[in-house]
């Protein structure tokens, strides 16, 4: 009994830590209390039935600065995509407060020149012209053929993977092609799951499909980019992010929105090659990269291998 006397207390001074925990977050959030944050409501749920209350620091270099980089306190930070182009990686060191870290820059085990090719589509219409969405099934069809499926197709917006996987459900039933599908019900990691069992496998994805994914082997052989992954500037942070990069006298565009898309497009990418017997192709179906000016930057970023524009 005296053991359960102790669980029970134990449990109870848990419970009133977290109670007096929300009720302070709620306190900064209904004051705004809290210096240079941004603050915002979000509905979530099948139906929109929980609000969340978010607050989030607009910088967070100066608490990561003092929590992790002061002096004396040891941190290694490692990633295949920490870089934009630079060796010294500066701007992830002054996204995160780690100016005066000693950045190092390693070669890549794999040999990309053998393992990988790169395929640029020039040919791709402006996406607001009536055709882009005819023409961005013609070519995924296009490259899933030539891989027999095997293939990642990553998207930035969920609307349009889900109008493209209605129009393209019948080419891939015709072609004895599994084609799954996010948001289908099914939960991430069902979903690679099938993706790695099911021969012929087409993966149509967004945000959480662009990183944190490891399909080695042959059941990956081709990743379809079908917009470089500039983020959209409506959420608070975002916003407030690149609202104050500019009131400071800045370039919000090339300062945040190009370096971020660049990061997660070396993410999408490095999906394919996972060890050093893989091969495959990545398929790019945004005609800006060779283009727009700032096209060079993604180039760039890329890891070294054979490129071909269609």
């Amino acid at each position: 009994k005296r053991q359960d006397d102790e669980m029970l207390k134990s449990e109870l001074l848990e419970l009133g830590r977290r109670i007096a925990e929300a009720r302070s977050g709620i306190g900064v959030f209904l004051e705004q209390s809290a210096r240079n944050h941004v603050y915002w409501v979000e509905r979530t749920g099948k139906v929109g039935q929980l609000l969340t209350l978010n607050a989030a620091p607009i910088d967070i270099a100066p608490a990561l600065r003092q929590m992790l980089f002061r002096e004396g306190c040891t941190c290694v930070m490692t990633s295949a995509t920490l870089g934009v182009g630079r060796k010294d990686l500066a701007y992830f060191r002054n996204r995160v407060g780690a100016e005066e870290a000693e950045p190092l820059q390693l070669g890549s085990p794999f040999n990309f020149n053998q393992q990988m090719k790169v395929f640029v589509v020039r040919k791709m219409p402006d996406p607001r012209d009536a055709g882009y969405e005819e023409a961005l099934a013609h070519w995924i069809e296009h490259f899933i053929g030539r891989t027999d499926g095997h293939a990642f197709v990553l998207f930035t917006n969920y609307r349009a993977m889900q109008e493209l996987a209605a129009r393209m459900e019948n080419f891939c039933a015709e072609q004895d092609l599994n084609l799954l599908v996010q948001g289908g019900g099914l939960p991430r990691t069902k979903l690679l799951d099938q993706f790695k069992s099911t021969p012929r496998s087409v993966l149509f994805g967004t945000d959480s499909f662009w990183g944190g994914v490891d399909v080695p082997g042959d059941a990956l052989r081709n990743v379809i980019i079908t917009r470089l992954p500039f983020a959209v500037p409506d959420h608070p942070l975002i916003e407030a992010k690149l609202e104050t990069i500019e009131a400071y006298g800045g370039d919000a565009f090339t300062e945040y929105s190009l370096p971020e898309a660049i990061l997660k497009l070396r993410q999408g990418v490095g999906r394919l090659i996972r060890t050093k017997s893989d091969h495959g192709i990545i398929v790019i179906l945004d005609n800006r990269i060779v283009t727009k000016p700032y096209g060079r930057a993604f180039m760039a970023a890329l890891p070294k291998c054979p490129v071909e524009v269609l």
